[in-house]
């Protein structure tokens, strides 16, 4: 998991081409750009953030997250796939499962304008709620294969 913002993810390099065509997609400014690419797919979304008491965590076997808050925010948790209980049956064709953490060994936080959040297959991740206050959120997601 990386929380960064925005400006420093040029700084990152990893050994995934397509991780790092994507990183340079964000960093460039075109998140909102409806460009196709081979490295990656965005997904721009809206949405009502739900109570954090009614979301499950998720988790992906063969794609990379990259969470880029448009307007809004969102609270986020973040744990590693192996403090995953009351897991779900994976789903294969949409490459989603979910379950539940019930320790505290986590990364947690609002995930907002001019930051990002990567997720990689071992990270577990809870997105879209709020601790008090429903909010509306503009986001796009990259998926990019690990």
């Amino acid at each position: 998991m990386i929380y960064d913002k925005i400006e420093n993810l040029g700084q990152y390099t990893f050994n995934n081409e397509k991780l790092n065509s994507a990183i340079q997609d964000i960093v460039a400014g075109l998140i909102e750009e409806e460009n196709k690419s081979i490295d990656f797919q965005k997904n721009k979304i809206a949405f009502h953030t739900t109570l954090l008491k009614e979301k499950r965590y998720e988790a992906h076997k063969k794609y990379i997250d990259i969470h880029v808050v448009l307007e809004g925010k969102e609270y986020v948790e973040v744990a590693n796939l192996q403090l995953l209980t009351n897991k779900s049956e994976y789903d294969s064709e949409n490459d989603i499962f979910f379950g539940d953490v019930s320790t505290d060994s986590k990364f947690s936080g609002y995930l907002e304008k001019g930051f990002a959040l990567i997720c990689f297959p071992e990270d577990a991740h809870l997105v879209g709620a709020h601790k008090e206050l429903e909010e509306r959120v503009s986001k796009v997601v990259y998926k990019i294969q690990a």
